[in-house]
This record gives C-alpha cells, sequence and structure tokens, in this order.
C-alpha cells in the first residue's frame, strides 16, 4: 500500500501572499512526479464555489478541509499575517455554511511554512511545538466563531514515518527520530487542547481532535501468535499515537519493544522520548474530545518465527513496524480493496481500546482501475465501509459522530499523481487542461443516503468497474436513520 496524501486544494503558492510551504518546496525540485504541474492543481482556489455546489448537490451536510498555514502565516508567526490568507478562508467558511454544511477543518495537513521547517528542524525539534500553539490560537480566535470542529493535525503517524523526507533535501529521512517527531506531535496537540479549553471552549463551544491513520490488521490465520502480532501492530501504530493523548503515556508494550531494540542495537540512547510527569499528569486527564480515524484498507499480520530475517520494506507502513520483531506486516493492498472487515475491524480497536466518540475523517476508493466517472466501484466501497459502520454502531456500541469521503474532488497525490488513482466524487478534466468539473455516478449513492436516511446496498462489480450491473442502486439495507453532517465526505451525526 503506497502512502497516500493529496496536495492541497487551494495550491496556488505563490498567489494572494501564500508562502513555500514544505509540500511546495520538493515539487519544485527536478525529478518530482510531475515537476511545478501542481501550483494550480485543481485551482481549488478560485473555484471553490463552484466545487462547493457539488457538495450541496450530493446533500452533504458538513465538509472537512484543511487550512494552509504558510498562506495565512507565511513565515510561520503572527508577526507577520497574510490578510488575504485570512480573507480567503473566512470567505470559504462562509460558503461552507452557505451551502448547508458544518466545517471541519484540519489546522495541519502536512504543509508548514518551509522557511519555518528550516529554522525549526521542523518536527524533529520541540522549536516547532510552540510555533504550532502560536498558530493554533490564531486559528481558533480567527475562525472559532464559526469553525466548531477541529482536527488538529492530520496522521501524525504518517506524517513521522514518511513525510519528513519533503522538506529535506537528502536521500532518506533519519528513521531514528520517528518516536521524536511524534512526542513532539502530541505535545504540541495537548498544549494547543488546554489552550482552546481555557480560553475558548465557553463562548466558542467546539470541539478538538487529531486524526490518525489505521490500517486495521488481520491475523493471517486463527492461530494466537498471528492475533498477537495484529494486536501488537495495533499498539505501536496506532497506540503510540492515541493512547498518550486519552490515557496519559505510550503503550508499556510500545516502550519495551523500542527500549530492547535500542539496547539489543546498542544505541546508547532512547528512540522513544518520556514524558515529563507534569505532561503525564495534563494528558491523563484526556486531551482530546474525539478520535479522528482515517482508514481506507487493511493489512495482514502473521507471527515472524525467524526474528532474523528482513522483510522487505517497501510492504511495512513505516518505521514503527521494524520494532516488531515477531511480526510479518503486508500492507501491499491498494485503496481499490472492497472489504467490509476492514472499518469493522477499526472502529471495534479504537473504541474498545480507547472508548473515545470516533469521527471517520477519511475514507475513500483510489480508482487505479480508471473507471472514470462510470465508478461503480467506489459506490460499493462506500456502501460496504457504511453498513460495516452502522453494525458497529447498533450491534456494538460504538460512538461514530461522522462518518467523510475521501475525496470531494479528484486531486493530485505525492505517489499517484493526477491520474494513478483518483479519489473523487467529482471529476477533474487534468488531460486537458479545462479541469471542467463532472458529477460522477457515485454521487447518486450519497444523493440517496442523504434523501432516505439509509445505507444502499451496491453490489461490487463482476469486473472492476464493470457498469453491466444495473440495479446498483435500487437496494437499501442496513435500515438506519442518520442525521447528516455529510461533505468531502460525510458530516453523519449518528445518535
Amino acid at each position: 500500500m503506497g502512502f497516500r496524501v493529496s496536495f492541497g486544494l487551494s495550491a496556488l503558492v505563490f498567489i494572494a501572499g501564500k508562502a513555500e510551504s514544505i509540500l511546495d518546496h520538493p515539487q519544485h525540485i527536478p525529478g518530482f512526479v510531475v515537476p511545478w504541474s501542481t501550483d494550480v492543481a485543481a485551482d481549488h482556489y478560485h473555484r471553490f464555489r463552484e466545487d462547493l455546489a457539488f457538495a450541496k448537490q450530493m446533500k452533504f451536510t458538513s465538509h472537512r478541509f484543511s487550512i494552509s498555514w504558510s498562506r495565512v502565516l507565511p513565515t510561520g508567526g503572527v508577526d507577520n499575517i497574510n490578510k488575504e490568507g485570512v480573507q480567503f478562508y473566512t470567505d470559504y467558511i462562509n460558503e461552507v455554511i452557505k451551502n448547508g454544511m458544518e466545517p471541519m477543518v484540519t489546522m495541519l495537513h502536512f504543509d508548514q511554512p518551509y522557511t519555518l521547517e528550516l529554522a525549526t528542524g521542523g518536527w524533529d525539534s520541540s522549536a516547532m511545538i510552540d510555533k504550532y500553539v502560536e498558530y493554533a490560537d490564531f486559528l481558533f480566535k480567527t475562525f472559532g466563531d464559526k469553525v466548531k470542529y477541529w482536527n488538529t493535525l492530520n496522521e501524525p503517524n504518517m506524517y513521522c514515518s514518511y513525510f519528513r523526507i519533503l522538506m529535506a533535501q537528502s536521500v532518506a529521512p533519519d528513521n531514528s527520530k520517528f518516536y521524536q517527531c511524534l512526542h513532539n506531535i502530541i505535545l504540541a496537540h495537548m498544549k494547543s487542547y488546554k489552550l482552546y479549553e481555557k480560553n475558548y471552549r465557553q463562548t466558542q463551544k467546539g470541539k478538538v481532535g487529531i486524526s490518525v491513520l489505521m490500517l486495521p490488521p488481520t491475523p493471517k490465520t486463527k492461530n494466537e501468535e498471528d492475533l498477537v502480532a495484529a494486536e501488537t501492530f495495533n499498539q505501536v501504530y496506532v497506540g503510540s499515537l492515541v493512547q498518550p493523548i486519552v490515557s496519559g503515556d505510550y503503550p508499556p508494550l510500545v516502550r519495551y519493544l523500542v527500549d530492547k531494540r535500542d539496547a539489543d542495537e546498542g544505541l546508547g540512547r532512547h528512540r522513544l522520548p518520556a514524558f515529563t510527569p507534569e505532561e503525564k499528569e495534563i494528558l491523563a486527564e484526556g486531551v482530546t474530545d474525539f478520535i479522528a480515524l482515517n482508514v481506507y484498507g487493511g493489512c495482514t499480520a502473521s507471527y515472524r518465527h525467524n526474528e532474523s530475517a528482513i522483510p522487505n520494506p517497501a510492504l511495512l507502513p513505516g518505521p514503527s513496524a521494524e520494532d516488531i520483531p515477531f511480526a510479518d506486516i503486508d500492507c501491499s493492498s491498494d485503496f481499490g480493496q472492497i472489504d467490509e472487515s476492514v472499518m469493522h475491524n477499526a472502529l471495534i480497536w479504537i473504541w474498545n481500546t480507547y472508548h473515545v466518540p470516533i469521527i471517520v475523517a477519511e475514507n475513500g476508493y483510489g480508482d487505479s482501475k480508471h473507471a472514470g466517472v462510470n465508478d461503480q466501484a467506489r459506490a460499493a466501497y462506500h456502501s460496504a465501509n457504511l453498513r460495516a459502520l452502522v453494525q458497529s454502531i447498533r450491534e456494538y456500541g460504538v460512538k461514530v459522530l461522522a462518518y467523510y469521503t475521501w475525496s470531494l474532488i479528484d486531486v493530485f497525490e505525492f505517489s499517484a499523481g493526477y491520474d494513478g488513482r483518483p479519489f473523487g466524487l467529482v471529476h477533474v478534466d487534468y488531460q486537458n487542461g479545462s479541469l471542467n468539473r463532472t458529477l460522477k455516478n457515485s454521487a447518486q449513492f450519497f444523493i440517496q443516503l442523504n434523501e432516505t436516511g439509509r445505507v444502499p446496498f451496491v453490489p461490487a462489480p463482476r469486473e472492476p468497474d464493470d457498469t453491466s450491473a444495473g440495479t446498483a442502486f435500487s437496494v437499501s439495507l442496513e435500515v438506519f436513520f442518520l442525521s447528516l453532517l455529510g461533505t468531502v465526505g460525510l458530516w453523519l451525526f449518528a445518535g
């Protein structure tokens, strides 16, 4: 499974006072996927009203989007506020609300200002913590009267695995700093959460959470050893981020595994930092109102009896998996997997482990088969995942606040370019350069869902995106009435 990150919808790097971000920078270096082509991308900056009208047409009731730090504070601090950038997001939020949708804001989606990255050393350095908190304070103060749902940082476990390299002009990231990066982000989230709680919650009445990428592992067999491998992977890949903000510290199993490997390899230091007693006390109070869960596809976990055998790094979801010497984690499946067990396993594990409300912040189908607008497989994917979500709520008592699909329109992705595996419900014509938008057939699934409050059953095509199955949208299954708040995904408040 390759990594998936879209380039910011608004793009247009050097327009209206926006500075270069750490995601812009590598795209201006020869050898990138499509050098320089992302400075305009889908031109959402100029066409957001058109795009949000599509979301309204699909009857979504919420819209999740990110604010670009480098657009509002080009050098990272409040000493240099870009008024044009602030006005853009003010207009954007107003348009979201005008179209009947609740805004949910991701405050940082991997794109801090490049100059700030150079000045601080990025998230490998504790210097980023207070810089981020200052930025968070600015967003709360500027937009908090209309934004009630805040996602502080997107997928820190993914960012610290892969995207630290994007700002660097080196061949490979220093994987030994993965946990230091994660540690600093946890502290930045903690301080931002407490800041909101102290200065803004009483008047703005909003909620603050953080998102995590989950790759739910399925044990290769029912043997106890494979079950242990799967559970350990969840603890390491997800628990390293979520458990501190819910319970106050890293999972003991993670501490044991990382420290043991450090000792075995004679590093002479601990890669996994320790929280101070004061930090543990604050964290233990619980510093998140929800867990924003990003889930696409799953992995397979099996017990490795030969611990000296080195797995193929291409199949690993980052350096954290290397700290599990007894597990083979195969995440080689793509983003077109239609398997309801992935969503089911993710929700059940998160809820049973942490008992914190969940927002499914990203869930989407990457069309590597290039079906274009005739995308029944995408409808089948969302049908399977939403039916699994409903079942998790009804039968297991999981508290799911919302569901968002990735993504509203086709967007550029770092590992796939513009056409490698488009995720959008709206087709964007990149090939001819017109950037014209066309609603895909899968949009009918969400229209029916929002009109009826029921999850339509859509069968998986016999062949990928075989459009001959003409009854795709005719069956309504899992009768479950929803108070919907949908968007670039679906904001679905489930009572």
